[in-house]
């Protein structure tokens, strides 16, 4: 028995989802008014001064969305390349401006000397990885193909990194224990998703697992 998939206004909604992800993102630098800071008593954990509220309630909707684009696409059967890429641009720009509005809002003074390279380099790696990731495909597959995997370590460093910048906005500091953290998983997906975009040439993985993974050759 065949899946129906959705058809008119229903198989737009991924993609929807995703546009709200990538348009609400533009708005996020100018959400950190100083004037809608708030302070919030926590049980058990104390007070709280600073924390940009409605910045990081528009944030955290925004990194629901991509949850939802990609449930909304498998169960309406609505998966397509334009989706997939709206959801790579719409998670490396919510990573991206998040990180830097963090940074330029709450972390400035701590953003001298070495920690300020440092901070740079990891934001340059992030963007470099989809670059890179859409030369192996156009290499190894004839086209350029966006977000073809899902891999564990791929997935850890997405969700940990999301939460990881919500946890700096609302505690107003960035300790390097999260900075060497998020740099370490992202470095180690990164080499999973290379390695993974040049072996499912070889082998029929479909571009779902993990790079280091081993699987059947594909049927000449």
């Amino acid at each position: 028995m065949e899946t129906a998939t959705a058809t008119g206004f229903k198989k737009h909604l991924p993609n929807i989802a995703s546009f709200i992800r990538i348009f609400g993102t533009l708005a996020l630098p100018f959400l950190m008014w100083e004037s809608w800071e708030q302070t919030i008593d926590l049980p058990v954990l104390g007070e709280f001064t600073g924390v940009p509220l409605i910045w990081l309630v528009v944030y955290l909707l925004l990194v629901s969305t991509d949850k939802v684009d990609g449930t909304l696409a498998r169960r309406l059967h609505a998966e397509s390349e334009l989706g997939a890429t709206l959801d790579a641009i719409g998670d490396a720009l919510l990573l991206v401006t998040g990180a830097t509005c963090v940074f330029a809002k709450f972390a400035y003074a701590e953003i001298a000397g070495w920690r300020f390279y440092f901070y740079l380099f990891i934001m340059l790696q992030c963007l470099s990885d989809k670059g890179i990731e859409l030369l192996l495909s156009k290499k190894y597959f004839g086209k350029e193909k966006m977000n073809m995997m899902h891999s564990i370590p791929h997935k850890t460093f997405a969700v940990g990194a999301f939460f990881l910048i919500a946890y700096w906005a609302f505690m107003r500091t960035i300790p390097m224990w999260s900075i060497l953290l998020m740099w370490g998983i992202m470095t180690y997906a990164m080499i999973d998703e290379w390695i993974f975009l040049a072996r499912a040439a070889e082998y029929n993985v479909d571009f779902k697992g993990h790079g280091f993974e081993k699987y059947e050759l594909r049927k000449k």
